[in-house]
């Protein structure tokens, strides 16, 4: 019966960190791919509005696409930058330190590639045509945030509420991970000390000490 049951192979799998730090990785890789995907739909859905927009708009509707394809661009190739680092990850006894300190940076990186961009074309785009973000990006992002209205200074603070915004997350985020990396070197070396100190009671309980 015990071949039937594979929950014992799977943790066993697990255990072993660079294991674990490739599915990991392979994880990125795939919300990377995902991305793609979805990003076409809103592209397009986007696309059919700008050919409705009277022609004054339709210039700002396609500065906005070509930041949005930008934005899209830095989520990707930035996920699977940071996969590859978490392939390369030693897996040593500490290894979810490294791996979370990693994946904090991609969030925040994510996070400011996609929110600054989308903010510069969306406020651009309110310039052009006097009209909201809901009206090309639609349904917006949740984690989107949305400042102003649809006048000009409307504009200014959403581009400005938004590249704040980014460069706000991406610093807490970066924080956070240089807080586990931190714990991380503090554990390293609390492990060597209490290492250490095994071996010195070895030898003095043996008398192969000094």
């Amino acid at each position: 019966m015990e071949n039937y049951y594979f929950m014992r192979t799977v943790l066993d799998w697990l255990r072993e960190p660079r294991h674990f730090n490739r599915m990991m990785a392979v994880t990125l890789r795939v919300v990377a791919t995902l991305v793609v995907p979805l990003s076409l739909v809103a592209f397009f859905k986007a696309g059919k509005v700008i050919f409705d927009l009277p022609t004054s708009g339709i210039l700002g509707g396609i500065l906005f696409q070509m930041f949005f394809v930008v934005a899209v661009y830095c989520v990707v190739h930035g996920l699977f930058i940071r996969a590859r680092q978490i392939d390369a990850l030693s897996g040593g006894d500490y290894n979810m330190f490294p791996l979370a300190a990693i994946i904090v940076r991609a969030g925040g990186e994510v996070f400011a590639g996609f929110v600054g961009l989308v903010a510069v074309g969306g406020g651009i785009f309110i310039w052009f045509t006097g009209k909201g973000i809901e009206t090309i990006l639609n349904p917006t992002p949740y984690f989107l945030p949305v400042f102003g209205d649809t006048t000009f200074l409307g504009g200014i603070q959403f581009i400005a509420g938004g590249v704040l915004s980014a460069i706000a997350v991406i610093g807490l985020a970066y924080l956070l991970a240089e807080g586990l990396v931190l714990v991380e070197e503090v554990a390293q070396r609390n492990g060597k000390a209490r290492h250490g100190s095994s071996e010195t009671s070895y030898k003095l309980r043996s008398g192969t000490g000094p």
